[in-house]
């Protein structure tokens, strides 16, 4: 039964007295508002759900649908992104008329004078989560915790959660809703949207092992230097281990220096900076979703009292295009990344040989001392180690960026264009 074949079948009689308010898992709605927060246009599918006429809705503030178990922290979190220009993803819990309820994840876009927020149902696993999250912010703020704190608390758990920041955490809901909705329907999973995640968890992988190595080289300097003061003391071959533990040292300087710039790549600071794949993955999700809100509403009845089909349907058209315009971008710059980060690795092992070609001739020099050095001795299977400890973060780094490369030529094969998203993707 499609969301329209549901809306004609559940008129006011087939509401419950409490409770839920009926809302189809392949159902989507959408309202848009002026940068006050009035609504100015709905579809009819919002209507039934929220239980209000076109009437009542037309110049109501948006907050009409405001249920109050709704933490004030997420809406200062909502607002201080879209006041900044980004668009949100949240998951909503509102009240209609009649008092019952409906959850949505939504995603509210900035645009010209105003927002546009489109919601479907939530159907993935991350909505108990939620649930239990808002309900211990609520008595938090109840106790008097401010709209600001709430939201850094809500943060502050989604990283204990596992996401690093919000835009982490609604890139991946966002994901989760748009594949259960296909399960919900019968549908297979969207294998480009998966493509992409995969590559994002290779992604966040390489960055955690690049900074593995970055502390890895960060304390190798110590031994260059002790291997100077040990050459310093010897009897014979004072020159020549010198002069190696100088070449050793410029050739970890050197790789120490790239090491450093890739872990430079690290995620932007800020709840709303999305890091490249995390962006990619948002704004291809959400024209996924666009295209799908504006074929449901191409094909509703066109009469809705106040609303002006054609301008909204263009308004709707307007927003799917730009987020496919920036997704194909974003897509694009992930691919770069993704092939400059394989030509980074293959310098470092550059490097790494190297490194074992300084570490080898000062192993020969030492054998040809005729006095032993203990200390240099020591230094030297101090060298050994961290050079397999270097070959085996590359390891893990090339298996990261192969992964990434993998998932991205996947995404390359089965997905259809940005913005062609719901209708054909299989």
């Amino acid at each position: 039964m499609t969301g329209q074949d549901f809306s004609r079948r559940c008129g006011p009689a087939a509401r419950p007295a409490t409770g839920a308010a009926p809302f189809a898992a392949d159902e989507i709605f959408f309202s848009r508002t002026d940068e006050r927060g009035v609504i100015c246009a709905f579809n009819d599918v919002f209507l039934r759900i929220a239980d209000y006429t076109a009437a009542d809705l037309i110049g109501a503030p948006h907050r009409i649908i405001r249920h109050p178990d709704m933490p004030k922290g997420v809406f200062h979190l909502l607002w201080e992104g879209i006041k900044a220009g980004h668009p949100i993803g949240a998951y909503v819990k509102n009240r209609a008329r009649d008092g019952l309820f409906y959850w949505v994840y939504a995603l509210v876009t900035p645009i010209d004078g105003g927002y546009l927020s489109v919601r479907i149902k939530p159907c993935g696993d991350l909505l108990p989560v939620v649930e239990a999250e808002y309900a211990a912010l609520l008595a938090a703020e109840a106790a008097g915790l401010s709209p600001a704190d709430s939201a850094a608390t809500l943060c502050a758990r989604l990283a204990t959660l596992g996401f690093p920041s919000h835009a982490a955490f609604q890139t991946e809901a966002l994901l989760r809703e748009m594949q259960a909705r296909r399960a919900a329907q019968s549908q297979g999973p969207d294998r480009g949207l998966e493509a992409l995640h995969r590559m994002g968890a290779a992604l966040r992988a390489l960055r955690d092992e690049v900074a593995a190595l970055h502390r890895i080289l960060r304390g190798a300097g110590l031994l260059t230097a002790n291997m100077r003061l040990v050459a310093a003391k010897l009897a014979e071959g004072r020159q020549t281990i010198g002069e190696i533990a100088r070449s050793y040292g410029i050739a970890l300087d050197e790789m120490q220096a790239h090491v450093a710039g890739l872990a430079a790549l690290a995620r932007p600071e800020g709840q709303h900076a999305a890091c490249p794949e995390e962006r990619a993955l948002f704004l291809l999700c959400a024209a996924r979703l666009m295209d799908q809100v504006c074929t449901d509403f191409q094909n509703a009845p066109a009469a809705l009292e106040g609303v002006d089909h054609g301008a909204e349907a263009a308004i709707l058209a307007a927003v799917a295009t730009r987020y496919a315009d920036e997704a194909r971008p974003a897509l694009e710059d992930l691919g770069q990344e993704a092939r400059h980060l394989r030509r980074d690795v293959e310098f470092l092992r550059r490097q790494v040989v190297g490194l074992s070609t300084v570490r080898i001739a000062c192993r020969v020099e030492s054998g040809m001392l005729r006095q032993q050095s203990a200390g240099l001795e020591t230094i030297i299977g101090r060298i050994d180690d961290l050079q397999q400890a270097i070959f085996g973060a590359l390891d893990q780094i090339d298996g990261a960026c192969q992964g990434a490369s993998a998932a991205f030529r996947d995404w390359q094969i089965t997905a259809p264009m940005a913005g062609q998203g719901d209708r054909s993707a299989a």
